[in-house]
């Protein structure tokens, strides 16, 4: 049997009205951590994010005055 994504309780997808869920409150809880942003999507490494690094500015923008202090 299916387990409900939230509570980790068994489904029966026969039964119940909600699927994947075991009950409403399963589902509304699971609604409302996509609304609050809780689950997302990973997003792929690539060049637009090594554009965005560049464009960003640095990582410690302290040293980045082009002055040496060290001496």
């Amino acid at each position: 049997m299916p387990r409900c994504p939230v509570c980790s309780s068994s489904v029966d997808l026969t039964a119940l009205a909600t699927p994947p869920f075991c009950s409403e409150r399963c589902r509304l809880v699971d609604l409302g951590r996509w609304l609050g942003e809780s689950y997302g999507l990973p997003r792929p490494r690539g060049r637009a994010d090594a554009d965005e690094d560049e464009a960003g500015g640095d990582a410690n923008p302290a040293d980045s005055d082009g002055d040496d202090d060290a001496g």
